[in-house]
């Protein structure tokens, strides 16, 4: 099946991208929690919806946010059945919107919720990759963990790939200047890669201007099928599998 395993889907018309979702084949979506709001929103929307599934979590971004209740109401969420991971969490070291320790922080103890919970951990990294693999080396990585919105050049994903994680590509792979992902893309093994919008952000050729949905996750299947001479419809196949069992869904 078609999956788009991470999107924001609080940031759409939700009826409207599942309706175009389901006319280009896209049969499932994860949609992400970054802070207390948008994952209690998450949890109700893929309650209300069969092609959804939620995360919880606080994003790096919101780690400055962090307080004991907010902690306890996330592992409240993610311990829902519609719930197929935590996160996203990790380090944001280009816009440092929160305190680099109050990030590492947050990550730590999210990767421990996760653990906890028996749940994937979802992980956002930008020009952080020391603080991120040492963190994960540090606390143990979860058996099930995905870098989302992959941004790393090719020895980095094989560093992931070496410890055990899952690659997820979105629309920036489709990007002219995008040469170090479609290398990441073709070095990483395919059973460790899953595909992602991050809608409404990072919209693919040929939409780019566009805000980003879920149904524009087959043109990031369509582009690594090209980077790796293989048929699309085998992406979209194993991307599928990896994403069942990445968040365990069958």
């Amino acid at each position: 099946m078609l999956v788009d395993t991470h999107c924001h889907l609080d940031m759409l018309d939700v009826e409207g991208a599942i309706a175009r979702m389901r006319e280009g084949g896209v049969e499932r979506a994860v949609t992400i929690g970054v802070d207390l709001a948008s994952s209690e929103w998450a949890v109700r929307a893929a309650d209300e919806h069969p092609e959804l599934w939620a995360t919880v979590g606080l994003h790096p971004h919101d780690a400055k946010d962090r307080t004991d209740a907010l902690m306890v109401r996330l592992e409240e969420l993610a311990s829902h059945p519609r719930v197929a991971g935590v996160g996203e969490a990790g380090l944001d070291y280009h816009y440092d919107n929160s305190p680099r320790d109050e990030q590492r922080a947050s990550f730590v103890e999210q990767i421990a919720l996760a653990k906890r919970v028996n749940k994937a951990l979802v992980i956002h990294t930008r020009e952080a990759w020391e603080d991120t693999f040492a963190i994960l080396e540090a606390e143990g990585m979860p058996e099930r963990t995905v870098f989302h919105c992959w941004s790393g050049d090719a020895a980095n994903a094989r560093r992931a790939v070496a410890i055990g994680a899952v690659l997820s590509f979105s629309g920036t792979v489709t990007f002219r200047n995008a040469a170090d992902l479609r290398e990441a893309a073709e070095v990483t093994p395919l059973d460790r890669i899953v595909v992602e919008t991050d809608a409404p952000f990072l919209t693919p050729q040929p939409h780019r201007g566009k805000p980003n949905e879920p149904a524009y996750v087959r043109f990031v299947a369509e582009e690594i099928a090209r980077v790796r001479s293989v048929a699309v419809e085998d992406v979209i196949r194993a991307t599928g599998e990896n994403a069942a069992r990445l968040f365990r869904w069958r």
